[in-house]
């Protein structure tokens, strides 16, 4: 397995308040080529899991896999998307997809050529000169989405990446990132509170119960590929979709 996370328990100490457990014994991986999502009640833990993967945090017990080497408590293995947009408002759009590549050591000139040959995959080759400020929520995400690609990782972690759109942007978005996964065939780890957003993308969904966050099931998405939105309408889609209100109700 590309990814292996086994038995990870976080607790967060306090000299002032009650200790909190965010997650605790999760288990679960992901294979190379996998898109996988992880769903749960807001404050279960899912986004201290991507940190942890990520090496921004360490698990109080437990251990982080990659291509079955520890990466428990080491940053620089996965490419990490955050909630919180990132971008630098006084960069330009190219100036800002570069970093990444700038940060490995790749030569500026060299570096804005390939993040330039990337732009039109993304939908952003008008955009290049522009600031983000001039740009949509949905083309912004399109930025965050290429930069974090540009770390050129192998796992990639999304944590909400659409949770701010609104309805019609977010299903644009869905769309294009549909298309765009089949060309790059990435490895994803998406945290979302969207069950549809969930379906529609993954080969599998981890559904967590409430804090501490536990798994509660792995669902296994059996819709064929490549995806399309009317697939949301389809009998097997609905199916699926109740299956997962009603682990998440019963929690």
């Amino acid at each position: 397995m590309m990814l292996e996370v086994k038995n990870v328990t976080k607790v967060f100490y306090s000299n002032k308040y009650e200790d909190l457990t965010a997650l605790e014994d999760v288990s679960l991986f992901v294979a190379k080529g996998e898109f996988v999502s992880i769903i749960g009640p807001s404050g279960c833990g899912k986004s201290t899991l991507l940190e942890m993967i990520a090496g921004l945090l360490k698990p109080t017990s437990g251990d982080i896999y990659l291509n079955g080497q520890s990466i428990t408590g080491k940053k620089g293995n996965t490419a990490y998307m955050p909630q919180k947009d990132v971008l630098f408002p006084w960069r330009t759009i190219i100036e800002n997809v570069m970093i990444p590549l700038e940060v490995q050591g790749v030569k500026k000139a060299k570096a804005k050529q390939e993040a330039l040959s990337l732009l039109p995959a993304f939908g952003l080759e008008q955009f290049a000169d522009h600031y983000p400020e001039m740009l949509s929520g949905g083309m912004r995400q399109r930025v965050n989405f290429l930069r974090t690609f540009l770390f050129r990782k192998e796992l990639m972690l999304l944590d909400e990446p659409f949770g701010k759109l609104d309805a019609l942007t977010k299903m644009q978005m869905h769309k294009w990132l549909l298309k765009i996964l089949e060309q790059l065939k990435q490895t994803v780890l998406l945290v979302t509170h969207d069950i549809e957003e969930a379906i529609l993308l993954s080969d599998r969904i981890y559904v967590f119960s409430s804090r501490p966050g536990k798994i509660k099931r792995e669902v296994v998405v059996t819709l064929d590929r490549p995806r399309t939105q009317e697939m949301i309408t389809s009998s097997a889609f609905i199916e699926i979709k109740k299956q997962l209100f009603d682990l998440l109700k019963t929690d």
